[in-house]
């Protein structure tokens, strides 16, 4: 109602000029400008004005023929005329703005040029737009929000600016329709529930969706900023630091989704907002042989852990990241410590850095306990008499399974043995005060902690085997 008492206030001659239409006024005729005064209704003839009104939409003031709602004569003999107010008051005397509490407001309306938008007399839509669609008109002065890119956001695609943006004015920067994230999740409710219902949420999506994506246009996928992997590392700069160093890279971080192999980018419900629980996401690529760049098979890990009885602490935890680098690293098999690749090594107490990360180190230490291990012969320590060795140290693989075993305390059925495949039996068997072997590496022996076993027996020609380190003996001679 209010607006249709401005348009009458302002086309006070409105009815004159329908009733000299209806005594058969005639059109002038073309391109010749009248010298008299014509009445409003007859501005838009066949002879003048026509092409005002040939639109989908008129303006309501062109609809009804009230030109003098906006123009007032200014020179009848030379058919001039003048707004009759200045443009952004013209407009707003109909269509109010209300721009207070706005912290943005559109520069055409601050500026009062709402004729670089819309056209006064008529338009493809209600709207009145200059362009053929809202998106048209955009681009026009924001032609670089999606030209040229592969990747186009939904509404932007679809020319619905107005779906995130006021046209006007905003609370809100960038005229947005409300603040950060919560616009975003008005469509994009599955990530919205994820947010609400799970325990860890990514930091960037507590606040803004545009940390990582571009709102309306990429050349990436998902509208991200950069690729996956830049992207994250852009922030992680800890973690870019060890993918750029490692001299063993780890494929997940490197092939196929990268980070996405792993994470969630959004939220989930277990921690470093990982897919799932840590070692059933390693066991979906660790569930078969995997060939190495060396020509070595990993084994299938999850057939290990399912058919091992004696877990190692980590592997009944789940926590594949207590032992392994989950992003790449400089030691042997991803390890986050040193320790030794091979079968026989030097003894150093460095290379075992990760065994004593958690086992007492002076179990390979001390020649003589009764408290450190019970793989002692009496007070013999048989860990240091295998490992404490300056050339030909058993390293802690030559007995242990590193994941999982049939047997006690890990140790392993047999182990890999040079390069040919062989596997090396351990025929280890634990008796009720110690136990006995007879792996290829030395004839069969036997120890008992409390009843140490002497060596030579009557129908044995040898002894504990060894190099001369301190608390071994020496082979001697059979006797004849």
């Amino acid at each position: 109602m209010r607006l249709g008492r401005r348009l009458l206030a302002g086309t006070g001659t409105l009815t004159v000029g329908v009733a000299l239409l209806g005594m058969g006024l005639q059109d002038p005729p073309p391109d010749v400008r009248p010298t008299v005064e014509i009445a409003p209704g007859s501005c838009m003839t066949s002879g003048c004005h026509a092409d005002v009104k040939d639109h989908a939409v008129t303006h309501g003031p062109v609809a009804v023929g009230a030109c003098d709602a906006c123009h007032t004569p200014v020179s009848v003999q030379d058919h001039t005329f003048a707004l009759v107010r200045e443009a952004k008051d013209l407009c707003l005397f109909c269509h109010e703005m209300n721009v207070e509490g706005a912290t943005t407001v559109h520069e055409p309306l601050k500026t009062g040029d709402c004729l670089s938008c819309h056209n006064p007399h008529g338009g493809t839509s209600r709207l009145l737009l200059k362009a053929e669609s809202p998106s048209a008109l955009c681009a026009q002065c924001h032609e670089n929000v999606f030209a040229g890119k592969s990747t186009v956001h939904g509404p932007v695609a679809a020319g619905a600016c107005a779906a995130c943006h006021s046209p006007h004015s905003s609370q809100h920067q960038h005229l947005l329709l409300t603040e950060g994230r919560d616009l975003c999740l008005q469509c994009h409710t599955s990530t919205k529930e994820q947010l609400d219902t799970m325990r860890y949420v990514h930091g960037p999506v507590n606040t803004d969706c545009i940390s990582c994506h571009d709102p309306h246009a990429s050349d990436h996928p998902m509208m991200l900023h950069e690729e996956k992997k830049a992207l994250c590392l852009s922030c992680h700069e800890t973690i870019k630091h060890i993918v750029d160093t490692a001299t063993t890279q780890h494929a997940a971080v490197t092939t196929d989704q990268e980070c996405l192999n792993c994470h969630e980018p959004h939220a989930s419900d277990f921690a470093s907002i990982l897919k799932t629980d840590m070692m059933d996401l390693c066991l979906k690529c660790h569930d078969r042989k995997i060939k190495m760049p060396d020509g070595r098979d990993l084994s299938n890990m999850k057939a290990v852990f399912a058919t091992g009885k004696s877990l190692h602490g980590p592997v009944a935890q789940g926590n594949c990241a207590a032992c392994h680098e989950i992003h790449g690293g400089g030691n042997f098999r991803l390890l986050v410590k040193e320790y030794p690749p091979q079968f026989y090594a030097p003894f150093r107490e460095e290379s075992y850095a990760l065994c004593f990360s958690c086992h007492d180190k002076d179990v390979v230490h001390d020649e003589r306990t009764t408290a450190l291990t019970n793989f002692r012969n009496g007070d013999l320590n048989l860990h240091y008499l295998h490992v404490n060795k300056e050339t030909k140290g058993r390293t802690c693989r030559a007995c242990h399974e590193t994941h999982a075993s049939n047997k006690a305390n890990h140790i392993r059925d047999s182990v890999p043995f040079g390069t040919g495949g062989w596997m090396l039996p351990i025929n280890f068997e634990k008796l009720n005060d110690g136990g006995k072997c007879a792996p290829g590496c030395h004839v069969p022996y036997e120890y008992n902690r409390d009843k140490p076993v002497l060596y030579p027996p009557p129908d044995k020609p040898a002894i504990w085997p060894g190099e001369g380190n301190a608390g071994e003996a020496k082979p001697v001679e059979e006797k004849k």
